[in-house]
């Protein structure tokens, strides 16, 4: 086809430089228009004849991409209907539209069972959770099974909180339990190299207190975007360490898989629940 196409170029050069030389006749002229319309037939031929375009929709029933048979099959019916060939195409045509059929009818349940496979998973993260009622402000909280139920044990964990006035929200929690008081300014978290911190929105935010010869000392605040991005952070990271960076002192401590498999839960059951991620 190729060929062709430089044949059409070459007696279109030869016509235009005869003519403008003024030295061709006008039978010369009719011949080399004659076998230049001829050579664009055969390249029309080529791209679009009958058994090319037969040839590539059988190619595509094959490979069952049954969209670009049908539009093969259309420009072969289209551009010869009378052929042997449309005959045939008319009879294929049947067929394709029933693959495009089975085909759209495979998605839409392979779609569906996603979906199904994904309530599933969103209902079973709110079945994970420990449900604390709070009656007088007609508040229900959500915890992972595995979260700490007191504050003098070490943390790092996401809970859920929903009324009817409001749409779920989260809150994170920070806690740090040990025998002498690092009296904490600042969290330095690192996961898989990326550090983030966290320090105090208002003076006292993190608070203290001890008993029994033990200190602790925790933060618990509402999730906002930035404490969003460290959660999600942290619960799919691989290399995990919080630092809890006191005035004087610090403590470094590893978050465990089962603390990052928790705020995984959380996050699932914040999603069932009809949480947002717009925050």
């Amino acid at each position: 086809m190729k060929k062709r196409t430089l044949q059409i170029l070459t007696i279109g050069f030869l016509m235009t430089g005869l003519i403008g030389c003024g030295g061709v006749s006008q039978n010369e002229y009719d011949t080399l228009k004659a076998e230049n319309e001829k050579l664009k037939q055969e390249i029309e031929d080529l791209k679009f004849g009958p058994d090319k375009l037969l040839s590539q929709a059988k190619n595509y029933i094959d490979s069952k991409d049954f969209n670009s048979a049908k539009t093969e099959l259309q420009t072969l019916i289209e551009k010869h209907p009378t052929s042997q060939q449309a005959t045939e195409a008319k009879q294929l045509i049947s067929i394709v539209d029933n693959g495009i059929k089975e085909k759209q009818l495979a998605e839409e349940k392979a779609k569906l069972e996603i979906e199904k496979a994904e309530k599933e998973r969103l209902a079973n993260a709110a079945k994970k959770m420990r449900v604390k009622v709070d009656d007088m402000n007609d508040v229900t909280w959500y915890y992972d099974k595995t979260s700490p139920q007191y504050t003098n044990y070490n943390g790092f964990y996401a809970y859920i909180g929903t009324s009817k006035a409001s749409k779920p929200w989260l809150r994170l929690v920070i806690q740090y339990a040990a025998d002498d008081w690092l009296f904490i300014e600042k969290y330095i978290i690192k996961v898989d190299g990326q550090t983030y911190n966290i320090t105090e929105d208002s003076y006292g935010e993190i608070k203290t207190d001890n008993g029994s010869g033990g200190i602790w000392e925790w933060l618990d605040r509402k999730v906002g975007y930035s404490e969003y991005q460290i959660i999600k952070a942290v619960a799919n990271g691989k290399d995990v360490k919080i630092r809890f960076n006191g005035k004087d002192y610090y403590k470094d401590k590893t978050i465990t898989e089962q603390q990052k498999l928790a705020l995984r839960n959380v996050l699932a059951a914040y999603e069932a629940l009809g949480g947002t991620t717009d925050f």
